[in-house]
């Protein structure tokens, strides 16, 4: 009687330690950070891995600190706290008006420098990550992990040795086309190739080549969909797109949305599509209201000249004077779209159609904070990460399932990609 008596006993034990020493299951366990999956507690939070945001850039070019709030205050590194943000690709903005000039290695320098000494600031909250290891390490002390990145490839100026300079500097995620085709592919409102672009060209198979052996992932959002798939014929690694939304849900020639097709190939790699914050990706109302047949162009320029034509020791006060321009416009824009926010619900849409497709192992989340001027209800600044964990819970994710989307599998990536 009492062998029956311990054999239930000895199950029920085994299968706990079993459950308790799974990847992803219990982080605090498996890591030694301060985060639990338990529901109902102050610290119940999913440990988050943002796929893209602009923390430095957007203080770079509006002024501030990462530790305070300035023009654009979704982001603090107070509110990623709250929120549970340990990690997160924080991308320098290189915009094609700088490359055209030949000031594009300077400025992405420039941001270099000031990424460093924003997170010198601040040593108890955050650190610089360029391996999963050290990103582990972060989250073992309850600091935010910051991986420097680039929007715009074109930063390079088309000079793979600036690459290797720049990963010696620590840069581990860029990708390839921002708002214009350029020198590696094509953007995604392109008007060949019915609308899928000119693909891959030759140098741009010389910089996936040497992005894979340097161990610097590949981000293919807002590339144009020939390009996509040429880039996963060719890398050797699991590549991303770092926002981008379903095709099947929103459709727009202009945004960066991706097919079926595209997004089962990225699974079969064993890469990841992160679902913005971002209204126009992820809500066909909003898209259609603000945004409709809308080609972005230069942020700075528009579709205007690229090339500077006035005195060439004033070029920084011309974009100074831009930058302003364009922040106040953004202030308006801001407050007018801040009133037709799509709800959360969107985006949850969005990751429930690709799990469905591919699966919960190949898709996480992006804010896009300092880039475009607002999110969703329910996710409007730093500190509501953990929204995004409730509502995959309340439609019946599991745990293990929520905690892969929230972080853990663009660690994953991450890991596999940089190995040294």
């Amino acid at each position: 009687m009492k062998k029956l008596f311990l054999i239930p006993v000895i199950l029920t034990v085994g299968l706990g330690l079993t459950l308790s020493f799974q990847p992803g299951l219990f982080p605090s366990m498996l890591t030694g950070g301060q985060s639990v999956y338990a529901q109902g507690s102050a610290d119940s939070k999913f440990w988050v891995f943002d796929g893209h945001m602009h923390p430095v850039s957007s203080v770079y070019s509006r002024g501030g600190t990462i530790g305070t709030p300035n023009s654009d205050p979704r982001f603090t590194l107070p509110l990623a706290e709250k929120g549970g943000l340990g990690a997160g690709f924080f991308n320098t903005s290189i915009d094609e008006f700088y490359e055209a000039n030949h000031i594009a290695v300077k400025d992405a320098l420039r941001q270099f420098d000031r990424f460093y000494s924003e997170i010198a600031k601040y040593p108890d909250q955050v650190g610089v990550a360029t391996t999963a290891q050290e990103v582990r390490a972060l989250r073992r002390q309850g600091k935010l992990a910051a991986i420097l990145a680039i929007e715009g490839a074109l930063a390079l100026e088309s000079d793979l040795g600036v690459l290797r300079m720049f990963h010696r500097l620590g840069l581990r995620e860029m990708n390839l086309v921002h708002l214009l085709g350029n020198d590696i592919g094509d953007v995604m409102h392109s008007s060949q190739n019915n609308g899928k672009g000119y693909g891959l060209t030759d140098y741009g198979r010389e910089l996936v080549a040497e992005m894979n052996r340097l161990g610097i992932l590949i981000d293919l959002s807002h590339t144009a969909e020939q390009t996509v798939l040429d880039v996963m014929e060719v890398s050797t690694q699991p590549v991303v797109t770092t926002h981008s939304g379903a095709r099947a849900l929103m459709y727009s020639p202009t945004l960066p949305n991706w097919s079926d097709e595209m997004i089962r190939k990225l699974a079969s790699l064993r890469g990841v599509i992160c679902v913005p914050f971002l209204p126009m990706i992820v809500n066909q109302e909003y898209q259609d209201k603000f945004h409709r047949g809308r080609i972005r162009g230069s942020g700075l320029m528009g579709l205007e000249p690229l090339v500077y034509r006035g005195d060439p020791t004033t070029i920084y006060d011309f974009i100074q004077e831009r930058r302003n321009r364009g922040q106040s416009n953004r202030g308006t824009m801001a407050e007018e779209r801040q009133q037709s926010l799509p709800p959360l619900s969107a985006l949850i849409d969005h990751i429930d159609y690709i799990v469905r497709l591919v699966g919960a192992d190949y898709v996480a989340i992006s804010s896009d904070f300092g880039g475009y001027p607002v999110n969703l209800t329910g996710i409007e600044n730093a500190g509501e990460y953990q929204n995004i964990a409730q509502a995959l819970l309340g439609r019946g994710y599991s745990a293990e399932d929520v905690a892969k989307i929230m972080g853990e599998n663009l660690l994953r990536v991450f890991e596999e990609v940089v190995r040294n």
